[in-house]
Formats: structure tokens, C-alpha cells, sequence
């Protein structure tokens, strides 16, 4: 997912527990399948895959939940491990070296249309919340962007978000330059080594105001002709759902619930993800403008995770329309609500 999440590349190294690297480890799995917990163990251990090779704020309500007991009290640990790299989070569930992801809902219909049997679970956005990003102050316009730099990502939603930007400029990938980034591009574009940035609207606005005290100039991607739908999402592997219902329903129950705690005490919550991540080598007030910019985008309280038909009908409709979709599937083969209350 294209975010600016530049403190990420600090903890990459701190989470050695937790990361791909131990994880994928002849040793780590050995004898314990994903999901599952060694004999002596009454917990069951369900392994977290994040959608970036680092940690950051959109894990607040998972280390608060954990905090809190949340997950305790119905008999999960939930470890969050470290992909390797932006794109790896689905292949890691596919290939068991993972239970539930974190991803967004362009890898799921990817995933689908390469017949990965990914499904979502649940939302964690509810909104469209990408754009281009430019200094504070200064009009973002795409009748300008000719000749100008764009920093890109090479996550699937730059990928399916970039065609609107041509699009609604009128130019092709050989009028503009995109350098490609693989952490951070508001640094970049702060110091003026590219034009505009491309980002989500809860990380751009952190970074920019803590590094100049002001918010960044930002036009949202669905202003130009973009779906507003969510980004991100919690997903599992079906033939994994099969065998385990009983903890998926524990899982998001536990989930929603941390969500209201972190969305109600939003710097209690900071500080267990902090306390979680202790060599994070971020700040309270980062991680905490950050989530505080995420809470819009999860919606109100009773939509909390709630995922529905249309949202992913509007998905696959947008991927086929701007060319990077051959066919579209029908909205079940992408998600599930059998695990979720609501």
C-alpha cells in the first residue's frame, strides 16, 4: 500500500520476534502449522501478516486489543509478523507462513484473478483515502502535472490509483516522471526532489505536519473520478476459514472491540503500541497524529469492519475499467461476512 511510513524502515530491524525473516526460519514453524499452538499451550496462536516491511499506527487497535486482554479472553495470541517486502503479504498466507493479513482489497481481487483463494473478512477502512500529496501551501493542479515528477510505489493500489491521476490529466506515463519509491516519498517531495507525492491522506498528513508544523496539500484521488471505497482489510485463506471458524469469529470479535477502545482513547492506545514496539524509534506525538488521521476513514462506530457486496463489485469494476482487470468476479468470490457479527 502506498503510505509514507518512514519510521517503519527504523523498526524493520527491532522486530526480530516478530519478523519474516524469523518467521520463515527452518526453526519458527517447525512442527506447528500456521494458526496452530505447540501442545502444552492453551492459546492459540494466530500469526498477523502486515501489509509493509515495518511497523506503524494502523497497528494501534491490534496492540490495544492485545493490551487490554482482548484477544486473551478468548483464548488468542495474535503475533504480528513482517513481510519482507509491499508485495509479499498474500503469498505469505497462500504458502502458510501466515493465518490472517493485512492487506488491501486490490491484492484480494489480484490474488483472485491469479487463483489465490484469498477472501477479505473485514474492513478495516471504509474510505478512499489516497491522493497526491504536495507541500503545504502550495495548489496541487493536474492540468499542470506535464513534465513534473510524481513519486509512485509499487504496491497494488498505486497501481490501480495512477490511471485516474493520467486520466483525469490527460497525459500518458511518457508526459510525467515517476520515480519509484520504496518507503517514503513526502521526504522527498518536502525537499523538492520530486513535484508531488502519492499517499494516503493519514500518513501524508503526519509526516508533513511533524516535520513543518502545517498540513500538506492533498487532493484526494476521488475528487478526480476514483471509487471511494475501502483500502485496506483483514484477510485469510479460504481453506483456511474452513478449519477455522471458530477462531475468525473470535479474532474479529475481539478486533471490533479494539477498534472503539482505540478510536475512544486514541492516546492510551498509542502508548500500548508503543510499549509493544519499544526500539520503534517513533514518537507519541507521531504515531499519534497518525492514527488520529486514520480514524476518519474506519467509519462510524456501527460500521466498524463491516464489509459489504458493493464495495467489491465497485473494486473490480474500477480495476477492469482502467485495463488492469481482464474479468471481473462476482463481489462473494473476494470477501465473506461469515465470520463477522457485525
Amino acid at each position: 500500500m502506498t503510505h509514507t511510513r518512514s519510521h517503519r524502515l527504523i523498526a524493520k530491524a527491532a522486530l526480530t520476534a516478530v519478523s519474516a525473516a524469523s518467521l520463515l526460519s527452518a526453526g519458527a514453524l517447525a512442527g506447528t502449522p500456521a494458526g496452530a499452538t505447540p501442545r502444552h499451550s492453551k492459546m492459540t496462536t494466530l500469526r498477523l501478516v502486515y501489509d509493509w516491511p515495518g511497523m506503524d499506527f494502523e497497528a494501534v487497535p491490534i496492540t490495544a486489543g492485545s493490551a487490554l486482554g482482548y484477544y486473551k479472553k478468548v483464548g488468542l495470541n495474535v503475533k504480528i509478523v513482517i513481510p519482507p517486502t509491499t508485495s509479499t503479504t498474500v503469498k505469505m498466507l497462500a504458502v502458510g507462513r501466515g493465518t490472517i493479513g493485512f492487506d488491501t482489497t486490490t491484492d484480494v481481487v489480484f490474488a483472485q484473478a491469479e487463483t489465490i483463494d484469498v477472501k477479505s473478512i473485514a474492513n478495516y477502512s471504509q474510505d478512499n483515502n489516497w491522493g497526491l500529496v504536495g507541500p503545504p501551501g502550495k495548489t496541487i493542479s493536474l492540468k499542470s502535472l506535464k513534465g513534473k515528477s510524481v513519486g509512485i510505489f509499487t504496491d497494488s493500489w498505486t497501481k490501480a490509483m495512477m490511471p485516474y491521476v493520467l486520466r483525469a490529466s490527460g497525459l500518458t506515463t511518457a508526459q510525467i516522471s515517476e520515480p519509484i519509491f520504496t518507503t517514503d516519498d513526502i521526504r522527498p517531495m518536502l525537499a523538492g526532489k520530486i513535484d508531488v507525492a502519492t499517499n494516503t491522506l493519514n500518513y501524508a498528513e503526519a509526516e508533513v505536519q511533524n516535520a513543518t508544523g502545517k498540513r500538506p496539500s492533498v487532493l484526494l484521488a476521488t475528487k478526480f473520478g476514483a471509487p471511494n471505497v475501502p483500502i485496506w482489510v483483514y484477510t485469510a485463506m479460504s481453506s483456511w476459514l474452513k478449519s477455522h471458524g471458530s477462531e475468525t469469529r473470535k479474532f474479529l470479535s475481539a478486533t471490533k472491540k479494539a477498534f472503539a477502545y482505540s478510536i475512544a482513547h486514541p492516546s492510551a492506545a498509542v502508548k500500548d503500541f508503543l510499549r509493544a514496539f519499544p526500539k520503534l524509534g517513533s514518537t507519541h506525538k507521531y504515531e499519534l497524529d497518525g492514527w488520529l488521521d486514520t480514524i476518519p476513514a474506519l467509519g462510524k462506530p456501527g460500521s466498524l469492519l463491516v464489509q459489504r457486496a458493493s464495495e467489491w463489485t465497485q473494486v473490480a469494476k474500477a480495476l477492469k475499467s482502467v485495463g488492469l482487470l481482464s474479468k471481473a468476479l462476482p463481489a462473494s468470490a473476494y470477501y465473506t461476512n461469515a465470520y463477522f457479527g457485525g
